[in-house]
């Protein structure tokens, strides 16, 4: 246990769409703090009344943010910290807001010729099949992929609560995700669904996705993969852990789709099964990122 840290905060819960899998993250979190031996107690943002005065009261030496979503993910509770000067996990508020929303992320990996897919304008004559999603969302939520024109109509009417909506060109292949850890590249994973794609049903709660780690690569591919997972972890100036995911087209082109500034940490979650066959336990894990600049 390292002599700086002694009491830790554990962050989870709060308002976004990815709650529920935020409180289960969190709770893993807590347990594998409380086995390495910290002082360790959780707070959820939800609570807006009495969170900040129980969380100062608390005076933790760190926190570990496990906030899915708006409010964790896209430098909001980063900012927070940084004003009351207390050290956290991952990312800082800047670098958090810019991977959240994915335009700026997409703008960013271009600028440096990181491969990402092209996003398309719809008054402008477009070739289906398209994915419409909005910018400023995690966890495959509010993902479409559409066929025709009257399915765009519906995606974007499904959409309308969000003021930036993503149009991207679709690019069939494997789904793949590479997580960094403290500037480590770990092996890849690439998620088998058996229908549709790495939506949030397949990600939380069907059984029957499967996993594959390290994906079945050549050597090629697989060391591509990683250097342009760590140039744009290097790029957008990430730190701690973070997931990137990628599709692989049928002609074996990687491509950016997101990055993830706070991975989950839940029994379906990539992180840790990524660690998992680097050598590194759950606990361990937790410890890593814990401890990270």
């Amino acid at each position: 246990m390292s002599k700086n840290i002694k009491k830790v905060a554990v962050l989870y819960g709060g308002s976004s769409k990815e709650r529920e899998v935020s409180i289960k993250s969190g709770k893993a979190v807590e347990e594998a703090l409380k086995r390495l031996g910290y002082t360790v107690d959780a707070f959820d943002p939800i609570n807006k009344n009495s969170f900040l005065e129980d969380f100062r009261a608390f005076n933790p030496d760190k926190v570990f943010i496990a906030l899915h979503g708006k409010g964790g993910e896209d430098g909001q509770i980063q900012s927070i910290l940084d004003y009351y000067d207390v050290p956290y996990t991952g990312c800082d508020a800047t670098t958090s807001a810019i991977c959240f929303n994915k335009r700026f992320t997409k703008n960013i990996l271009k600028a440096n010729n990181i491969p990402t897919p092209e996003d398309l304008n719809i008054k402008e004559e477009v070739e289906f099949p398209l994915v419409v999603k909005p910018a400023d969302e995690g966890s495959s939520i509010g993902v479409h992929i559409v066929k025709d024109e009257k399915q765009l109509e519906e995606a974007l009417e499904n959409l309308r609560e969000y003021n930036d909506i993503l149009i991207e060109r679709f690019i069939p292949g494997r789904e793949l995700t590479v997580g960094i850890l403290n500037g480590e590249v770990l092996p890849i994973v690439e998620i088998k669904v058996q229908d549709g794609f790495y939506d949030y049903k397949n990600k939380y709660i069907s059984e029957r996705t499967q996993y594959l780690c390290p994906a079945p690569l050549n050597f090629v591919i697989t060391e591509r993969i990683k250097k342009l997972a760590k140039k744009a972890y290097d790029t957008l100036k990430c730190k701690g852990a973070v997931r990137i995911d990628f599709i692989l087209s049928e002609d074996n082109q990687p491509y950016i789709l997101e990055i993830n500034t706070i991975p989950g940490m839940t029994d379906h979650s990539l992180l840790p099964k990524a660690a998992k066959v680097a050598g590194y336990s759950f606990d361990e894990l937790v410890d890593k990122i814990l401890k990270g600049d």
